[in-house]
């Protein structure tokens, strides 16, 4: 920008300079003698922009109101191109393309000639041509990681760090219609978002640049692909409620006259009763909020509010949070909520896995809130039995742990049993093998795996601090579903949600990374559902 106003600023001054002249000129016209060289306006400001196989001669002409052709010359002469022009006074640009030029650069000359035949002074300036030399050269922008897919219903692609002069790039790739899309990434955006796609179909894409700063034309680089993942449909059910607990609240009205007012009425299936904030003896302001424990790991995927009926006077905005244990939540979301509607529908993307759920109203026309009900949408998680489960590989075992417990600790079986108080650990008697470590598990059941929770060894963080966790289907073929950070600093279960919802009868547990060459596991649980 800055540039332009110079530009135009110093054009500006041209046009003032000029005017000048041609009125000194005119005064001292008639003691001009005969034979003396009189110039037609000379090109200004050229410039020679690169292009594909051609160059664009740019320059400007002040008060140039008798010009009618312009000549650019290069190699010496042996390149010419005449154009007529008619100038726009007191300041026009003149663009001369000069087409099927060899990839390489050029000294051009230009001038102009007047309705008199007065030939300008000639303007010279390089440029250059380019062609498949150049674009032989030119490399796709690093495509640095494509996450998402499973169940999470959008791709993150992020981008590396482009080369000079580029442009953007280009990606295509067929929706879940089987219809191909082509999006547009500009140079700015480090991360694109892709919301519909074809499960495990190609993604090609390309990058453009310009030769340089000015160029014309700009030039694309070879096409590469990349593999989409797969796209899983996740259908959710409403949740039974009949367990369900409210185990916190902000406020609620026991003066409405019980059930009503309770945060329990908001969660026990019937919409003609409502949970309602303080107001007797007290009216606090928003937020208001209560948490419900559903007694299950559910994977949620939608989540629907009644407003009390016939009353448009509650909340217009709330939160919904989840948790797995009721003291760590995660934010899924602000929502709008229109108060003139009976209920309203909301969508979870992330699916989160959750036991606990807040819903806090945060904004509404008064300073009270109240709801009817809010259901649950999604798939219960429920803890698979491990009674027939059994270990049918592992890298290592150290029996030698039964001298200080029962015969069981050490070994594999013991990450499996039911029981925190045993632990599988790795060799360390006559051996000492460093990471990874593993167990493989016959589930005896083919599973729609939703989750795993872990447990340390009880009271022992020296262990692994990251795992990974494989399924199969045979017991031989193993598909990596990710690798996961694990807290070896406290007793508690810690779970994992596998975004793909692997169906399988088998799968490995693999310790990959610690403080010291062992690992070692107290027990591991799997949340999900036997397919039938």
């Amino acid at each position: 920008m800055k540039k332009s106003i110079l530009l135009y600023s110093f054009l500006f001054g041209l046009v003032l300079a000029f005017s000048g002249c041609q009125k000194m000129e005119d005064i001292h016209s008639k003691y001009l003698a005969d034979g003396d060289i009189i110039y037609a306006p000379r090109p200004l400001l050229t410039q020679a922009l690169g292009g594909k196989n051609r160059v664009v001669v740019k320059y400007y002409l002040v008060n140039a109101v008798n010009v009618k052709k312009c000549i650019v010359e290069w190699d010496d002469g042996a390149g010419s191109q005449t154009v007529d022009i008619s100038p726009k006074v007191p300041l026009d640009s003149i663009e001369v393309v000069i087409p099927n030029l060899e990839e390489r650069s050029y000294i051009f000359k230009v001038y102009t000639i007047d309705s008199y035949g007065n030939r300008s002074i000639k303007d010279q300036v390089t440029g250059s041509a380019y062609a498949t030399k150049f674009e032989s050269s030119l490399t796709n922008r690093p495509l640095l990681n494509i996450e998402g897919g499973g169940t999470t219903d959008s791709l993150i692609v992020t981008w590396g760090t482009p080369g000079d002069n580029y442009t953007g790039t280009e990606i295509m790739y067929y929706n879940g219609a089987g219809d191909q899309v082509t999006l547009s990434v500009p140079a700015g955006d480090d991360v694109t978002i892709i919301k519909d796609w074809l499960s495990e179909s190609e993604m090609k894409y390309y990058s453009s640049y310009i030769p340089e700063a000015n160029a014309v034309d700009t030039f694309k680089s070879g096409e590469n692909s990349a593999m989409l993942p797969m796209f899983i449909k996740f259908d959710g059910v409403a949740i039974d409620k009949t367990n369900w607990e409210i185990v916190d609240f902000s406020t609620e009205e026991p003066a409405e006259g019980a059930p009503n007012g309770l945060a329990s009425a908001a969660i026990d299936g019937d919409v003609g009763t409502f949970w309602h904030s303080q107001w007797s003896g007290g009216q606090p302001g928003y937020p208001h909020y209560f948490t419900f424990d559903m007694k299950d790991v559910v994977k949620i995927n939608k989540i629907e509010a009644f407003r009390r009926s016939g009353d448009s006077r509650g909340p217009t905005k709330f939160e919904i949070h989840t948790s797995l244990d009721g003291v760590n939540f995660t934010l899924q979301g602000s929502f709008n909520y229109d108060p003139n509607a009976e209920s309203q529908s909301y969508d979870l993307p992330s699916l989160p896995l959750a036991k606990y759920v807040k819903y806090v109203a945060t904004e509404g026309p008064n300073h009270f809130a109240f709801l009817a009900e809010l259901n649950v949408y999604g798939q219960v998680a429920s803890n698979i039995n491990k009674s027939e489960w059994e270990i049918t590989g592992f890298s290592s075992e150290e029996p030698a742990e039964s001298n200080w417990g029962p015969p069981i600790q050490g070994l594999a079986a013991a990450a499996i049993d039911d029981d925190l108080g045993t632990f599988w650990h790795s060799q360390w008697s006559g051996a000492q093998p460093g990471y990874p470590h593993y167990f493989i598990v016959d589930m005896k059941n083919t599973v729609r795996i939703m989750a795993l929770e872990c447990f340390r060894r009880q009271n022992n963080g020296n262990g692994q601090t990251k795992f990974k966790i494989y399924t199969s289907n045979d017991g031989e073929n193993f598909v990596d579903q990710g690798e996961f950070d694990f807290n070896s600093q406290i007793n508690d279960g810690q779970m994992y949600s596998l975004s793909f919802l692997p169906e399988a009868r088998y799968f490995k547990y693999e310790a990959t990374e610690g403080p010291d060459h062992y690992a070692f596991l107290a027990e591991i649980y799997v949340y999900g559902s036997i397919v039938e």
